[in-house]
């Protein structure tokens, strides 16, 4: 019951309660894609996203349009991932309490150290959590080959969702699963195992990858050096390179005449003592202090179990490295690269049960040893009873005192009081956030809800609109009518299938061209062919790409908005030809 029911029962009462918020465009983004909202039909598999989930997925959507496949697909692997945790937790807190106190943390454990993960809905949470947990659960149970091939599926499905963010939350796991298997020995087959199939699975896409899925692979992560780690500076030498560095800004990646690996290595360039002495830290200062604002209950009782280990005796070298090691990871992590919440929760959870897993072996192991010195002390009449105490709980056992309890220590009432004090805390944090996601749901449906209902017979044409994407509901289905949607900004605008729709409506697979010919369709009234959504940035860059060869038109705002918003405001535009044509 706490292994399974617990932890379904607690993400559904914060889905049912609280809602849950998708934390960024991509997933919906992915479910446009694989639902074919984005495309001419269902999209079938994606470069980076999903391997082979995407087939199943384009099924069902066609199958069954109405239902989210994608939200419901992520759900379930999301609250296999919560099962594996409250596995691991019950099965190493069960001899230090009773059921009814152990119920208690666990359910605290959720509150504080799990709920955000259903509040603020990733495919990358999933990716990291189960992939970790699977690891963990395996290495738990050494020796037991139905615990190693749950914890291998558990890998191999986190995987497929994401190979690089799956392989860095096994890593992570890594500390506390040695801990759990009691030595590198016990741990060795699930770990072997474990790097061996991340290996082969990694060799095998390599294999059959195709030369337009490498090169895919390639601009993504030149682009993210760009657009998400902030490493490389714009140096534009023609108009042509400004042209494309401001696409690159505006998130405008479709056009491969304009935005392509050429451009990247002649008009972007490191400058490392700039990125060090700048970039990395004010990305330093923000991330760590959302860091401590957003999980402080954890940072607290990461540093509560750093204090106990430090108040006992004996050498913890290896505790006081990963120390140093989690700490370093997330730094790097933050300054160089990235760390936003739906990979920063995770790797604290991960540090979290390292700890855990760290403080209650060396509770046991002092336990045993007092028991141990006390049998010899008493002689061979007193030996059984001296046993028997190993076999008690470790935190009752021979006198063992929780921190807090501790010579010295804060008293217990203070201790108690404190830990209220940060869950209310916590509490108000959380209820802020729940208020301010389903404000911002609430704004985006209302605008989706409006681009909606405009006509347009054949098409429709977004551009900047791909914040109205986030903060959306998992489990809704959010679709555009059964025209096609032509999504100019993002990642998914240099997807394969952007091709293949752009020749299916025009005739052309060229980006420019194919919105050229688009123009020539009617914006206005119910007879509309074509509507064109832009907030004002986009429309001015595409008004400029006009300009340059072929035939020249602009963009040019109607009356009103047809989407505000505290975080975007599109327009709905139409064509005119300029007055010196």
């Amino acid at each position: 019951m706490r292994t399974v029911l617990l932890p379904l029962a607690l993400s559904a009462a914060t889905v049912l309660g609280l809602g849950s918020y998708y934390e960024t465009n991509d997933d919906t983004t992915l479910a446009w894609l694989f639902s074919g909202v984005l495309a001419l039909k269902p999209v079938p598999s994606v470069p980076l996203f999903l391997h082979g989930y995407g087939h199943l997925l384009a099924a069902a959507y066609t199958a069954a349009p109405g239902v989210p496949w994608l939200g419901l697909l992520l759900g379930a692997l999301l609250g296999a991932a919560t099962v594996l945790a409250f596995a691991v937790l019950d099965k190493l807190l069960r001899p230090c309490l009773r059921p009814g106190p152990l119920v208690l943390v666990l359910t605290l454990f959720f509150g504080l150290a799990w709920l955000e993960h259903w509040l603020w809905f990733s495919h990358a949470r999933v990716a990291l959590l189960l992939a970790g947990m699977g690891v963990l659960f395996a290495a738990q149970r050494p020796g037991r080959r139905g615990a190693l091939l749950i914890g291998l599926l558990a890998l191999g499905a986190a995987w497929l969702i994401r190979p690089s963010l799956a392989t860095l939350g096994a890593a992570a796991a890594v500390p506390a699963a040695v801990w759990l298997a009691g030595s590198w020995r016990r741990a060795f087959p699930v770990l072997g195992s474990a790097a061996l199939g991340l290996l082969l699975a990694t060799g095998i896409l390599h294999w059959q990858q195709t030369l337009a899925e490498a090169r895919a692979q390639r601009r993504d992560a030149a682009l993210s050096r760009i657009l998400d780690f902030d490493q490389l500076c714009p140096q534009p030498r023609t108009p042509a390179d400004s042209l494309g560095t401001t696409a690159i800004g505006l998130w405008l990646l479709g056009d491969s005449t304009v935005v392509n690996e050429a451009l990247i290595q002649r008009a972007y360039r490191f400058d490392a003592a700039d990125f060090l002495t700048r970039e990395v830290p004010a990305k330093l200062r923000q991330r760590l202090t959302l860091l401590g604002r957003d999980y402080f209950p954890l940072l607290l009782v990461l540093a509560a179990t750093a204090v106990a280990v430090a108040r006992r005796r004996g050498r913890h070298g290896w505790f006081w490295l990963l120390q140093l090691g989690f700490a370093g990871g997330l730094i790097l992590l933050a300054g160089v690269f990235k760390l936003p919440p739906r990979l920063g929760l995770p790797l604290l959870d991960f540090w979290l049960l390292t700890n855990l897993v760290f403080w209650l072996n060396n509770a046991n192991a002092a336990s045993a040893n007092h028991a141990s010195g006390g049998a010899q002390a008493a002689g061979e009449a007193d030996a059984a009873p001296a046993a028997a105490n190993v076999q008690r709980p470790a935190l009752y056992a021979s006198g063992e005192r929780l921190p807090w309890m501790e010579p010295g220590a804060l008293p217990r009432r203070g201790a108690i009081a404190g830990l209220l004090l940060v869950i209310t805390l916590y509490v108000v944090k959380t209820w802020h956030r729940h208020q301010v996601l389903s404000q911002e749901q609430r704004r985006h449906e209302s605008a989706l809800d409006i681009i909606a209902v405009q006509e347009a017979r054949r098409v429709r044409i977004l551009a900047g609109t791909n914040d109205l994407l986030k903060s959306l509901s998992p489990f809704r289905i959010y679709r555009h009518g059964r025209q096609p949607v032509l999504l100019l900004t993002g990642w998914s605008s240099h997807d394969a299938s952007q091709a293949e729709l752009r020749r299916a409506l025009t005739g052309t697979s060229d980006q420019t061209e194919c919105l050229r010919r688009l123009a020539e369709l009617g914006t206005y009234g119910s007879e509309a062919d074509a509507l064109w959504v832009l907030t004002p940035e986009t429309a001015r860059w595409l008004s400029h790409r006009f300009l340059l060869g072929g035939p020249r038109v602009q963009l040019w705002p109607g009356p009103l908005p047809t989407a505000y918003g505290a975080d975007s405001a599109a327009w709905r535009y139409h064509i005119r030809e300029p007055a010196d044509r």
